[in-house]
């Protein structure tokens, strides 16, 4: 009997390692919101930042593309607002990219923020969206600022 036991441990062990990896897989590709959300768990705004803040640029094409709703009314919000943010980097990747210096200066940063936040902060994907439109035009602000002070005007 403590053969069976002790291999059914180890079997837990393998399926909790495969899902560690399958976890932090999804983390690197940009894509845990979704395997968080397949397993039915609340998903935090941290988590729908890490496409923006991970993804490829056609990763953030694709999410900006409008889906059939179903996953539950507070996902499709989310869903949303994450679709909206995704326009907002490949526009200002576009005027001040490259995308993943974007990523890196940026998005990453402001993930790990959200990560660290309290439980009850960006509980809403509005307040979510309005956070990270913020961060994102400051960059833009400083960007221009930097840029006209440092070219010259033919």
């Amino acid at each position: 009997m403590g053969g069976f036991l002790w291999s059914g441990d180890r079997r837990e062990e393998r399926r909790l390692l495969r899902d560690g990896l399958g976890d932090c897989e999804a983390f690197l590709h940009g894509r845990l919101a979704e395997r968080l959300e397949a397993r039915g768990v609340w998903v935090p705004a941290w988590a729908w930042t890490n496409m923006l803040a991970h993804g490829e640029e056609q990763d953030l094409r694709d999410d900006r593309a409008p889906r059939r709703a179903g996953l539950g009314e507070i996902n499709d919000r989310w869903r949303r607002a994450r679709a909206y943010l995704a326009s907002e980097v490949l526009l200002l990747a576009e005027g001040h990219g490259p995308l993943v210096v974007l990523q890196e200066r940026i998005l990453r940063p402001l993930e790990l923020d959200l990560a660290v936040a309290p439980c009850s902060a960006m509980r809403d994907p509005s307040e979510w969206a309005v956070h990270v439109s913020s961060v994102l035009d400051e960059h833009r602000t400083c960007e221009r600022r930097t840029s006209r002070h440092g070219t010259h005007h033919h």
